[in-house]
């Protein structure tokens, strides 16, 4: 009696846990793209507003300089 008791007591836990868990992992989405939208948005703002002209091109420069540094080393 107790066994089944139990049993019962688990199952219905289980899908108690498995009815939240889709309203848990959506908030857990919608979290992670605000965070990536709202770094974004920050970066944006960092990169047009803060960064002279000239530091953007040193960036850029360094970006692509970078990249055929990696490729040279791949062959």
């Amino acid at each position: 009696m107790k066994k089944i008791i139990l049993y019962a007591v688990l199952i219905i836990a289980a899908i108690g846990l498995l009815t939240n868990m889709d309203y848990f992992l959506n908030m857990i989405v919608n979290s992670l793209i605000f965070l990536i939208v709202l770094g974004l948005i920050i970066y944006g703002v960092y990169y047009f507003f803060v960064l002279t002209p000239s530091q953007r091109k040193y960036r850029k420069a360094l970006r692509k300089s970078k990249r055929k540094y990696r490729q040279k080393n791949r062959r």
